[in-house]
């Protein structure tokens, strides 16, 4: 997904700021600019949505706007071949992407990236995935259980399977709700009627309120099979909702593992792919597919 980086961007641009104080001082506020770079290729999408940033000092507001470096020299290469690059600004700060907008990222090449910006340099690559399909996707529509059968996945309409991937071994399965407001615009005939959470099992293990991640659209999860039975308690909102499945790259998976698939905020550079700085440079070849979660009568 083009945000999939976007929660790592903070955590490394806000949590990863390196102080160097002298043990006298009781609040050390000094730090080193550190620059991150952010890119996710996802096979068949257009090459975009890649972030250059800098660390902020602890005692600023952080903001994307602040951080964002728009004239930065990033140099992308596909097999050897180069793929020129523009910024383009945004409300998060600007992005770079392709000057080609027809141009698609394709399999199993490795693109490399060096980045010079505010006196760094940095390199990354990666070797984008095989394409894969589904083989069984995801219904148009699902209707919400009773609470009653909430923990118990024997629902047919939740198996999903797609072709395997030679060198994968671990997929990552995303659900994101494409609309946490709208709800009856969607039904035949449509009504005005609003959207809503889900009816939470007891217990739920997919439980995280009290937490900003609580409020995130997406959930995901991560599987050794190329077959699964979705359960319903990853499901936070009724409605439209896209299940996406990515085949990642190592770097796409080792992010993921870091992050805990959004459920913990952690960053380990020593365990980032980019040289030079912060960051994750990924890829990954995707399937996804619509469907839309409707509320039980009862």
């Amino acid at each position: 997904m083009k945000t999939m980086f976007h929660s790592m961007t903070a955590i490394c641009a806000m949590v990863m700021l390196l102080f160097t104080s002298g043990c006298e001082d009781p609040v050390p506020t000094d730090y080193k600019e550190e620059i991150l770079l952010e890119g996710l290729l996802i096979v068949g999408e257009p090459l975009e949505n890649v972030r250059i940033l800098r660390t902020l000092p602890v005692t600023d507001t952080f903001s994307f706007e602040r951080a964002s470096i728009p004239d930065a020299t990033i140099i992308v290469r596909a097999d050897g071949v180069d793929v020129p690059m523009e910024f383009v600004a945004d409300p998060r700060g600007g992005t770079y992407r392709a000057m080609d907008t027809a141009y698609r990222v394709k399999p199993n090449v490795v693109y490399s990236v060096t980045v010079n910006a505010r006196g760094a340099e940095l390199s990354a690559s990666t070797r984008t995935p095989a394409p894969f399909e589904y083989t069984a996707p995801p219904r148009p529509w699902l209707r919400y259980p009773s609470p009653d059968s909430l923990l118990v996945s024997v629902d047919d309409s939740l198996l999903i399977s797609w072709t395997g991937v030679q060198g994968t071994d671990l997929y990552i399965i995303s659900i994101t709700c494409l609309d946490t407001l709208g709800y009856g615009q969607y039904l035949q005939p449509p009504t005005s009627e609003a959207n809503s959470r889900t009816i939470r099992p007891n217990p739920d293990f997919f439980d995280q309120s009290g937490t900003l991640l609580a409020n995130e659209r997406t959930t995901l999860g991560v599987t050794r099979f190329t077959t699964t039975q979705t359960v319903w308690g990853v499901f936070r909102w009724y409605g439209p909702h896209e299940i996406r499945i990515y085949a990642p790259d190592r770097a796409f998976l080792e992010w993921i593992d870091l992050v805990g698939s959004g459920r913990r905020s952690s960053y380990d550079y020593q365990q980032s792919n980019v040289k030079g700085g912060l960051g994750a440079w990924g890829s990954a070849s995707m399937v996804k597919q619509k469907t839309f979660l409707m509320k039980n009568p009862g």
